[in-house]
């Protein structure tokens, strides 16, 4: 495991979401950022695979989740709130 490879995690929490490490600590763990919140993890939590970015512990959360896009590893969901008039008025009114 090195600086800037793309993993999944496979326990935890977070299982199933898509990280990068930014620092190798020890053997046993690292420090990862993506969907994640940034923390210190264990490798044997994490699933590697070949994808590499340059990223690293100075990296922001934000680039990081821009980098993994662009590779298609994950997709941000964006939340669009439409109001319409008409719905808060009530059909039953009398007038």
């Amino acid at each position: 495991m090195e600086t800037g490879q793309v993993c999944y995690k496979i326990a935890g929490r977070d299982a199933g979401g898509c990280c990068v490490i930014l620092e190798v600590i020890d053997k046993n763990y690292v420090t990862i950022d993506g969907e994640t919140r940034r923390k210190k993890c264990n490798i044997k939590h994490l699933e590697p695979i070949n994808v590499k970015i340059k990223a690293d512990k100075n990296t922001s959360k934000e680039e990081i989740l821009k980098l993994l896009e662009k590779q298609e590893l994950i997709k941000i969901k964006k939340q669009k709130i439409i109001k319409n008039a008409n719905s808060k008025t009530k059909s039953g009114k009398k007038s």
